[in-house]
This record gives C-alpha cells, sequence and structure tokens, in this order.
C-alpha cells in the first residue's frame, strides 16, 4: 500500500512541478509578445504578391491594431471604398477597391513590430495575403497629432505578364 502511496504523491509532485515551468515560460512569452509578434515566417518576401508564405505568429502579441485593420478591410469592401480610401487614407481607390471586392478573405502574413510611444514618427505594416487576386494589401499605422492608428493602405499587385510580339 504504502508504494502506492508513494507512486501517487510522486506523480503529484511531477504534475506540480511540470505546471510551474508551462506557467513560468507564458509569463516569459507575454513579456516579450510586443517585441517578436512574428515568431517564424517561411517563404517568398512579404511583399511578393502571390508568393506562398507560412507565418507563425505569436499567440500572445498585442492585436489591437490587427482589429483595427480588419475592420478597416470589412469597410473598404462596401461601397464606400472610394470615399474612404480618397477622403481618410489618401491613396488611389481605383487600384485599391476593385482588388478588395474581389477577395472574400485577407490572411494576415506579416507584421512589423510594435515600437514604443516616444518615436512619434514610426510607421508599422501589417501585410495581407489576398489570394484571389494574386496580391498583398499593406496597410500603414503611424502617429499622428491625433494619436495612432492607419495612416494609409496600398494594394501589391503581380507585374503585368508581358505577352511576346506576335508577327505583323
Amino acid at each position: 500500500m504504502a508504494n502506492a502511496g508513494s507512486k501517487h504523491r510522486m506523480a503529484q509532485i511531477i504534475l506540480g512541478t511540470t505546471g510551474t515551468v508551462v506557467l513560468l515560460g507564458s509569463l516569459l512569452l507575454y513579456g516579450h509578445r510586443s517585441d517578436h509578434p512574428m515568431l517564424y515566417y517561411y517563404g517568398a518576401s512579404p511583399e511578393a504578391p502571390g508568393g506562398k508564405a507560412v507565418p507563425i505568429l505569436n499567440p500572445l502579441r498585442n492585436r489591437k491594431d490587427e482589429a483595427n485593420a480588419e475592420w478597416l478591410i470589412r469597410d473598404l469592401r462596401t461601397n464606400q471604398c472610394g470615399q474612404i480610401v480618397r477622403e481618410r487614407l489618401r491613396a488611389n481607390d481605383g487600384q485599391i477597391c476593385p482588388v478588395l471586392r474581389s477577395n472574400t478573405k485577407a490572411n494576415l502574413i506579416w507584421l512589423d513590430r510594435e515600437r514604443s510611444a516616444e518615436t512619434r514618427s514610426y510607421s508599422r505594416r501589417l501585410i495581407y495575403d489576398l489570394q484571389d487576386s494574386k496580391a498583398r494589401l499593406v496597410v500603414y499605422f503611424r502617429n499622428s497629432e491625433v494619436g495612432w492608428g492607419v495612416d494609409t493602405v496600398s494594394v501589391l499587385t503581380e507585374p503585368a505578364v508581358l505577352q511576346p510580339n506576335r508577327g505583323r
């Protein structure tokens, strides 16, 4: 009987130690979440439209900018896209609106690190893969007089394939 009790006690000690290690590891990761939003990235450059990308994002990162970018993407898929792009984002609505309306999904594949509030002119990019049109949407955040927020957007598309000259 004493043998079964000591095995049970040993299992509790191992479980408690494992739980403590996991908790401490999670706290350390949480402490570094804003410094390392990307744990791993494999594939073509994030700016290369149509290229395959495999990002592994830190699950403990600050997602506030991502939420704002997703709201913007949702709004840019509406009939108000042209007005939003021209008036608020100062960008080319003729390029951005058609690409966003033709895509059903935007997958985040890259985000720059966050910086401290001391850096007034810093900008941060979030890059989304728009698979349906083989394009990338880049959302730029920046500090301004009104605070931190979306500054502008751009769409990166594949260059047009040149057609060979066919005789006259």
